[in-house]
């Protein structure tokens, strides 16, 4: 893998922190959408909290690989370094 290439482990969390964000960004805007859908459309019968629980359970899973065990770091750095290795094959 060429130095160009290569990943520092601090940038690779930052990423995988970066990546949990936008996540997060995407799972409000998604299930804020959902809910404002089911209150205005059909209050009577409400649905809503059933992604917001099933998403929320992978939301705060992606938290506790990037926050707390570390491993999207190290997953990050995985698939780039693969990602080198596959271009390097290529030329």
């Amino acid at each position: 893998m060429s130095p160009s290439h290569s990943m520092t482990h601090q940038q690779a969390e930052a990423r995988a922190r970066r990546h949990f964000f936008v996540h997060l960004a995407v799972y409000l805007g998604v299930n804020t959408g959902l809910t404002a859908m089911n209150l205005i459309n059909n209050p009577d019968k409400l649905w809503f909290y059933w992604p917001l629980m099933g998403w929320g359970i992978g939301v705060v899973a992606h938290a506790v690989a990037v926050f707390v065990t570390g491993r999207a770091a190290d997953r990050v750095l995985i698939r780039q370094s693969r990602r080198a290795e596959r271009q390097e094959r290529r030329q």
